[in-house]
C-alpha cells in the first residue's frame, strides 16, 4: 500500500513539474527573439559599457526591431521601430517604470521622471497645465512674456562673452550658467547671483550624481552587487549624500519662497531643515573622488534674486495649501518630500537635456562652418534688430540645424525606460508583467535605411523642397506617448533663443585641432556629452 502511495505522489510531482515545465516553454515561445545570457548576470557582461547603445543597436539588426534579453534580474524589450515605440508609449499598460533598484531604492519612485501611476499621473497633469500657463502654447501673451524671461537671461551670457579677455573660451560652461538662470527662474523663481559658489556646487553635485548613475547601471539589474563591490557601494554613498545635500538646498528656498507668498506650511508636513548652523544655514560640502580633499560653505537664501514672475514652485506651494486645506486624499500627492524630488527631476531635466543639445550643437556647426553660416544668415534676415520674441517656426533652416543635432546625437541613446505595469502584447509577442521596455532612439536616429550616410551632419533631411521644416516619424528626440517629456516646447524656446542671441553676434570657431572619430562618439552616463572643447567667438562683421 505504502508503494503505491509512494508512486501515485510521485507521479504527482512530476505531473505537476512538466505542466510547470510546459507552460514555462509556452511562456517563452512566446517572447521576442533575443540573445541567450548567462545564469544570473544573464546578457550584462556582454553589453559595451562605455557605449551600451552601440551593442544595442548590433543586436537589433541580428533579431529585429523588438527583441529581448535578460539584464540581471530584469527582463529587458528592446524596441527600434518607431511604430511599435508609438504604439507601445501610447499604452497605459507600458506607462510604467521599469523596477531598477536605482529607481525605486534611492528615488523611492517619487518626482516625475521614476513615478508612476496615480502620483505620475496627478503630477504629470500639473506640471503640463502650469506649463502651459507660463506660455508653452504656440502664440498667446504670456508666450512672449516667457520668451522675454529667457531672454533676458541669455543676455547674460553675451555680456559674459563679450567681457571675456581670453582668446578662447569654454562655451560650455558660459551656456549651462546662462541656462541654469532661466531654469530656475521657471522652476524656483529665483536666481544665483553670477558665478554664486552655492550654484557651481549644485551643478557639480548634479553632474557627479548623472554620470555616478551611468556607470553604477550594474546595480540596477543586480542590487546585491553593492554588498560585495566597494565601488558601487561608494557611488552609492555618492548618490544618497548628493540627494540629501540638495534636498537640504531645496528646502530653505522653498522656504523663503513659502514666506514670500505669505503662505504657511500645512501642519501635516513636516520639517527637515537642518540645525547644522545657528542662523539655519545650510551646510554645502564638496566631496570628490578622487581627491580627499572635503571643502565646505554655508548657503543663504538672502543671497537669491527673486523673480516677479510665476513659477512651478509658487504653483506647487498653492496646490499644496488648497489641497491640505480642503483635506483631499490627493495632498499625499503634494507633500514636500515629493516636491524635492520634482524639483530635481524638472531642473535636472530642463538643464542638462538643453545644454548637452546646445553643446553638440555648437560643436557641429564649428566644424561645419558652411552650415553655421547659412544658420547666421536666416536668423539676421527674419530677426535684424534685437527683439525678445523669437518664433522659431520663422526660422526652419535653425530649427532644422537643431533638429539634425538631435538626431545624430540622441542626447539620451537609450531613452528613457518604460515598464510594463500588465501582462500585454507588442508586436504579437507577449510581453511580460514588470518587463523594462527600452526605446532605442540611437538606432531609430541612426538607421541607414532612414537617413541617408547617417554620420554625415546634414540639416536638409529636415527640410521639404519649399523649405518648410519637416518632422520625420522616425525622428523622436523628446519621445512620445503618455510620458513624453512635457518640457518639449520649453527646451525648443530656450535652445532657439539662446542660438539666436550668440549668432546674431558671433561666429564660432574651434580654438584647437577638430575632436578625434573616437570622442565624437560621446561619453555616456544618463545623457550622451559631447568632447569638451574651447571656442573663438569672433564678432560679426556684418
Amino acid at each position: 500500500m505504502e508503494e503505491i502511495v509512494s508512486t501515485y505522489v510521485a507521479v504527482l510531482v512530476l505531473s505537476i513539474i512538466a505542466m510547470w515545465v510546459t507552460k514555462k516553454i509556452k511562456e517563452w515561445m512566446n517572447l521576442p527573439p533575443g540573445p541567450w545570457g548567462l545564469p544570473i548576470v544573464g546578457y550584462l557582461p556582454f553589453i559595451d559599457r562605455h557605449q551600451p547603445h552601440i551593442t544595442m543597436t548590433k543586436l537589433s539588426k541580428k533579431y529585429g526591431p523588438i527583441y529581448g534579453l535578460n539584464m540581471g534580474s530584469i527582463y529587458t524589450v528592446v524596441l527600434t521601430d518607431h511604430t511599435l515605440i508609438r504604439n507601445a508609449f501610447a499604452n497605459d499598460v507600458f506607462s510604467g517604470r521599469a523596477p531598477l533598484y536605482l529607481t525605486h531604492g534611492i528615488m523611492h519612485g517619487n518626482g516625475i521622471i521614476c513615478a508612476e501611476g496615480e502620483l505620475w499621473r496627478d503630477q504629470r497633469k500639473l506640471i503640463t497645465m502650469w506649463l502651459k500657463s507660463f506660455g508653452m502654447g504656440k502664440h498667446s501673451l504670456s508666450r512672449q512674456k516667457l520668451e522675454q524671461r529667457i531672454a533676458l537671461c541669455n543676455r547674460d551670457l553675451i555680456e559674459t562673452i563679450e567681457k571675456s579677455k581670453e582668446s578662447s573660451i569654454d562655451l560650455f560652461s558660459f551656456i549651462t550658467n546662462a541656462l541654469g538662470n532661466a531654469v530656475n527662474d521657471i522652476i524656483f523663481g529665483f536666481k544665483f547671483p553670477r558665478d554664486d559658489k552655492t550654484y557651481h556646487w549644485l551643478r557639480k553635485i548634479q553632474e557627479e550624481g548623472c554620470h555616478e548613475l551611468g556607470v553604477s547601471g550594474v546595480v540596477n539589474f543586480l542590487p546585491f552587487v553593492r554588498f560585495f563591490s566597494p565601488s558601487i557601494r561608494n557611488t552609492m554613498h555618492i548618490l544618497q549624500r548628493g540627494q540629501t545635500q540638495t534636498h537640504r538646498l531645496y528646502e530653505s528656498i522653498v522656504a523663503k519662497r513659502r514666506k514670500l507668498l505669505g503662505i504657511i506650511k500645512p501642519k501635516r508636513v513636516a520639517d527637515h531643515l537642518s540645525d547644522e548652523h545657528p542662523d539655519g544655514l545650510v551646510k554645502c560640502i564638496t566631496y570628490s573622488k578622487d581627491s580627499s580633499k572635503i571643502e565646505e560653505h554655508y548657503f543663504n537664501s538672502d543671497v537669491l534674486i527673486p523673480s516677479d514672475h510665476e513659477c512651478i514652485l509658487d504653483k506647487f506651494l498653492i496646490e499644496q495649501k488648497r489641497r491640505f486645506e480642503a483635506g483631499e486624499k490627493s495632498a499625499q500627492f503634494t507633500t514636500d518630500e515629493q516636491l524635492y524630488y520634482l524639483l530635481a527631476d524638472m531642473f535636472g531635466a530642463g538643464l542638462d537635456t538643453t545644454s548637452v543639445t546646445l553643446a553638440w550643437f555648437f560643436l557641429y556647426i564649428a566644424l561645419n562652418q558652411d552650415i553655421q553660416e547659412n544658420v547666421r544668415k536666416e536668423i539676421i534676415s527674419v530677426y535684424p534688430d534685437e527683439e525678445y520674441f523669437i518664433d522659431h517656426a520663422r526660422l526652419p533652416y535653425l530649427m532644422a540645424t537643431i533638429c539634425e543635432t538631435q538626431r545624430i546625437r540622441s542626447i539620451v541613446p537609450l531613452g528613457i525606460p518604460h515598464g510594463s505595469m500588465e501582462t500585454a502584447y507588442l508586436g504579437g509577442f507577449q510581453i511580460p508583467k514588470g518587463t523594462m521596455i527600452v526605446p532605442l532612439q540611437w538606432a531609430l536616429h541612426m538607421d541607414p535605411v532612414v537617413w541617408e550616410d547617417p554620420e554625415s551632419f546634414r540639416p536638409s533631411r529636415f527640410l521639404d523642397a519649399d523649405g518648410s521644416l519637416l518632422k520625420p516619424r522616425q525622428f523622436i528626440p523628446f519621445q512620445t506617448g503618455k510620458r513624453m517629456c512635457p518640457g518639449d516646447e520649453l527646451s525648443r524656446m530656450l535652445t532657439s533663443s539662446l542660438v539666436v542671441q550668440i549668432l546674431r553676434r558671433r561666429r564660432i570657431r574651434l580654438a584647437s585641432e577638430p575632436p578625434s572619430t573616437v570622442a565624437m562618439q560621446g561619453s555616456v552616463g544618463v545623457t550622451l556629452t559631447p568632447p569638451h572643447v574651447f571656442y573663438h567667438c569672433d564678432p560679426n562683421q556684418s
